[in-house]
């Protein structure tokens, strides 16, 4: 059995290596290099406390792939005797209003209420633990169980997976189209020619919707990194202003993220920039005396409710993993797990009917 996979991100590489360890033989395209794409210009944090989202099938689906973290990596760092970052450091929420405090407790309480853990600090608690502390930020609420994974040391990591197998991995060629005949996948035509398999996996991120016609789009973020000691932070401080990153090995601060619908439009701007020092600086005044490192951007693969498609697509043994916004990295584990199991063992989880394209 042959499968092919569009798309070379975390998504992608994550489903690749469940089926290849299936026995199933895999071919793998890429526009560009594995594993440089979004995943590699991402934050990594496994946040669905802190981004706030709402009790419902979107954190469940979030939650149980937190779940899994921890085994997913283990297996990965085991396969391949590299480090990935992952560190279940926590995500501190400041407000720094009274509005944003009624939000961030509101939220706290829905949580706490279906057995969540969290628990909000008061300002004077925490002004001593660190060199400086924006001053209008009022305290904070703390969400012990979310986290984060050095995303680029995990692309890193399964693109040294795929390599080491005998995957096809075809890079820097475009796809042009799927093709289907009477309802069922037949190939895919790329740039260099046809490429056949006995099924497809379109995980091309906020390029997916180019592919094929399904309503997946790019949402650009621009990020920032600077250097940091451990001394400045402890944890990652997810805001209304800025969400600050600290590795787990201290040499970098990842900053982030703008949200701007302007399509694939290339480059990092003034304001971009600007709002995330801004937001970097609100919370910690003394960070304005860092070097910085590094300027980026990339493309979030959003859809109109901003939840991902998975599943069937409608067309025999053509499958979607596409449109994870925000949460790519953190549901890579569950996304791979739901694929396997269905194309492998006909197994339809409850998730890939809530999440399937269908609902469009």
């Amino acid at each position: 059995m042959k499968g092919i996979i569009i798309g070379g991100g975390i998504i992608g590489l994550s489903i690749a290596r469940e089926l290849y360890k299936k026995g199933i033989e895999i071919t793998i395209i890429e526009k560009e290099k594995i594993g440089r794409g979004a995943s590699w210009v991402a934050g990594g944090m496994l946040a669905p406390q802190a981004e706030g989202l709402e009790i419902g099938d979107m954190l469940n689906l979030c939650l149980d792939s937190r779940n899994m973290y921890k085994d997913y990596i283990l297996e990965i760092e085991k396969d391949t005797g590299l480090q990935t970052g992952y560190w279940d450091s926590g995500i501190f929420c400041p407000a720094f209003s009274e509005e944003e405090k009624d939000e961030l407790l509101k939220n706290l309480k829905n949580y706490q209420k279906i057995g969540l853990t969290g628990e909000w600090i008061e300002r004077k608690e925490i002004k001593d633990k660190y060199i400086s502390l924006g001053e209008e930020i009022l305290g904070g609420v703390l969400y012990p169980d979310d986290g984060q994974v050095d995303n680029r040391l995990l692309m890193i990591a399964l693109e040294n997976y795929v390599r080491n197998t005998d995957m096809e991995i075809l890079e820097y060629i475009p796809v042009k189209k799927i093709v289907e005949q009477n309802g069922e996948f037949k190939y895919v035509e790329t740039e260099n020619g046809i490429v056949e398999g006995d099924f497809c996996i379109l995980s091309a991120g906020a390029w997916s919707g180019l592919i094929l016609d399904i309503p997946v789009f790019p949402i650009k973020g621009e990020m920032a990194a600077v250097d940091v000691e451990k001394k400045d932070i402890d944890k990652v401080f997810f805001s209304s202003r800025a969400y600050l990153i600290p590795r787990k090995d201290y040499t970098r601060l990842v900053i982030g993220a703008t949200e701007e619908k302007v399509g694939f439009k290339k480059g990092n701007t003034v304001k971009g920039v600007m709002q995330l020092f801004k937001g970097l600086v609100d919370t910690f005044p003394h960070f304005k005396e860092k070097n910085i490192q590094e300027l980026w951007y990339g493309y979030r693969p959003a859809t109109p409710d901003l939840e991902p498609i998975l599943g069937e697509s409608g067309i025999k043994n053509l499958y979607f993993a596409t449109g994870h916004h925000r949460n790519g990295i953190l549901l890579a584990p569950i996304t791979a797990k739901l694929l396997v199991d269905l194309i492998v063992d006909n197994k339809k989880d409850k998730y890939l009917e809530i999440f399937n394209c269908k609902r469009f």
